[in-house]
This record gives structure tokens, C-alpha cells and sequence, in this order.
């Protein structure tokens, strides 16, 4: 028996990061910023993780958890002590800044298949420890502060309570402290944070400060309209109204230059990498190899949905970046490694 690698899915990877690159040179066209040959460089070196996932295989990564788990934890302390002017979330290797809170995002899940698949939730207290594997890191990163980078570890715990048919009731006092916890969380936002989260619903209240990038966002895509404005035309990411045009709002660049038609098309292109990744876990579903590819499935996928949603104004912005699409290594390493795992899809005989 041998496995049988998925080029299919290989292709939509690198479809998606080939608008992604075109997309990018468009938002820094009438820029100096050399971010086409930095990120061409950030996917080589991701092939080159994503390669070393393919050949180590889910099951050892499990294995070295416990290794992964605390390396990343290190890792997060280690940032908040670095000096740096501003948030603490980089660390800056000669051209490259790497994120920390990425390397958790992907060491989490093996972490808590490797100590917790065997484990039955009839209690209350059995959904303790899983939920303290995930406070301790997200606390680390909300310090330096990265809301979004915070909020991305904990689809890792639903998905795995819900893979493994986790009891709703015996949660619901976790679920209850979790409700109480949210004001006393955003009280303790950083200002410009607070801000967003203000404007979020009218972003006409502060609509040169913390409101502009939303405003500017809805109107790069409306103006795209049906066909879009065509590559290098969209007065937003060309005149650089749109803040972030490269990183987190990458979106509204391509909506504006392809408009309703090329952002279905764009859509439906992620559609297929997830549905694809999907027919993976449904072969492993009865293995903790499933459980852990399930998990690296709703990283994405809600990684991917708060993106969109964020610029289209229908979830507060949080800082996440458009995965494969938009500039940034840190995230298209971990994304790359996590479908790497997909690529060995069928069995044959």
C-alpha cells in the first residue's frame, strides 16, 4: 500500500499564490518596495517546509508535540522581551521578520491531539487542561499585542471539541466564565484596538482615524463593480488610499482590479483547496491523523472567512492576513506546511 500524492491540490496552492504575487505588484506598483522578489523568495523557502512536513508526516509531528509545543512557547516569551519600538510580534532575522505566534498557530493542534485525543470529556473538569494549552499562548500573544494572532489559536480548541463530539452541557460553564471574560478582555485592549472595535459598526465616527481603512475598503470593492477596473487600474491600491494594501487588505485590491466575477472566481478557487483538503480528513477520520488535519482545515477556513469579512465590514478588524495571497512569510510558511499534510490523499493498492 502506498499513498498517492494529490498534485490537484498542489496546483490550487500555487494558483492562488500566483494571484497572489500579481495582486501584490499591483498594490506596490508605484512603489519602491521590493515585495515581488521577497515574497517569490518567502514561497521557495515555504516549499522547503512544506516539503519537510510532506516527508516527516502528521503522525511523527505528533510525536515531537510535547518539543513543538514548548519550543513555540519559548518562543512567545522571548518576543516580548526583544527591543523593538511598538508591538513586540517580530522576530527580525537579517531581511526577514518572523512571527512567533505563527509557529504556535501550527504547533497547537499537534500539541493537543498528541495529549488529548484519548481523553473522554464526561466532565466538566476534563475540558480544563485543553482550554489552559490554549490560554497560556493566546495570553503571551495578546501582549504584544496581536489580537488577530490571539484569536486564531482558539478555532484549534472548537475544532478539535467538535471533532471529537465534545458534550455541549458538561462545556457550558467553560462557555459561561468565556461570555463573562469578553469585557474585562476588551477593557484591556490597546487604544487604537478599542478604536476598532468603536467604528466597527459605523466606521463614520472616526472616518480619518480608526474608520478609514474600513471606509476605504467598502469602496475599493463597490467600485469594482460587475467586471472590475483590469490589473494596475484600481485607483485605491494605485494611489495608496487603501492602507495595508499588501498585507490584510489584499481583498479589496483584487475586488477592485476583477471585480464581482474574478472575486467569485477567487472564491471558488479556495473552495476547492478547501473541499479538497476536506476529502483528506474524511479518509483519516477514525485516526488522530484525522483530528489534527480537521484542525489545520478550520485554521484556514477561518482564517480565510474573518479576512474577507473584516474588509467588507461584517467582523471588527483583527489584523489577519488573506492566506497564500497576501504578502508575508511568516504566515505562507505555516500555511504551506499545514496543506503540505494534505498532499498524501489516497491510499491505492
Amino acid at each position: 500500500m502506498k499513498n498517492k500524492v494529490d498534485y490537484i491540490l498542489i496546483l490550487l496552492v500555487v494558483l492562488i499564490f500566483f494571484i497572489g504575487i500579481l495582486n501584490i505588484y499591483s498594490a506596490g506598483y508605484n512603489f519602491s518596495h521590493n515585495y515581488i522578489a521577497k515574497q517569490i523568495t518567502w514561497f521557495f523557502i515555504s516549499i522547503l517546509f512544506g516539503y519537510c512536513m510532506y516527508l516527516i508526516g502528521a503522525r511523527r509531528l505528533i510525536n515531537m508535540a510535547s518539543l513543538l509545543y514548548l519550543f513555540s512557547v519559548l518562543l512567545l516569551i522571548v518576543v516580548l522581551f526583544l527591543p523593538t519600538e511598538g508591538t513586540h510580534r517580530w522576530i527580525r532575522l537579517g531581511f526577514f521578520n518572523f512571527q512567533p505566534s505563527q509557529v504556535m498557530k501550527f504547533s497547537l493542534p499537534v500539541f493537543m491531539v498528541a495529549m488529548f485525543y484519548f481523553r473522554e470529556f464526561h466532565s466538566t473538569g476534563a475540558y480544563f487542561l485543553p482550554i489552559l494549552t490554549v490560554i497560556i499562548p493566546a495570553l503571551l500573544i495578546a501582549k504584544e499585542p496581536d489580537l488577530g494572532g490571539a484569536l486564531m489559536l482558539f478555532p484549534s480548541l472548537f475544532a478539535f471539541f467538535i471533532f471529537k463530539k465534545a458534550s455541549l452541557r458538561k462545556a457550558l460553564p467553560w462557555i459561561i466564565i468565556g461570555v463573562i471574560m469578553v469585557p474585562l478582555l476588551c477593557f484591556n485592549l490597546e487604544p487604537y484596538q478599542k478604536r476598532r472595535l468603536l467604528t466597527f459598526t459605523n466606521p463614520n465616527l472616526d472616518p480619518l482615524g480608526a474608520g478609514y481603512t474600513l471606509l476605504q475598503s467598502k469602496i475599493a470593492i463597490g467600485s469594482g463593480r460587475i467586471l472590475g477596473k483590469g490589473w494596475l487600474k484600481g485607483a485605491q491600491g494605485q494611489l495608496r488610499f487603501l492602507p495595508e494594501s499588501h498585507t490584510d487588505f489584499v481583498f479589496p485590491v483584487f475586488a477592485e482590479e476583477w471585480g464581482f466575477i474574478g472575486a467569485v472566481v477567487l472564491l471558488m478557487l479556495y473552495y476547492f483547496l478547501l473541499r479538497r483538503m476536506l476529502s483528506v480528513v474524511e479518509e483519516f477520520k477514525d485516526d488522530m491523523i484525522g483530528v489534527l488535519l480537521y484542525m489545520f482545515l478550520v485554521i484556514i477556513s477561518v482564517q480565510l472567512v474573518l479576512n474577507i469579512g473584516m474588509t467588507m465590514g461584517l467582523v471588527p478588524i483583527v489584523g489577519l492576513p488573506l492566506p497564500l495571497l497576501s504578502y508575508g512569510g511568516s504566515d505562507l510558511i505555516i500555511t504551506i506546511s499545514m496543506v503540505a499534510l494534505f498532499f498524501k490523499k489516497r491510499k491505492i493498492r
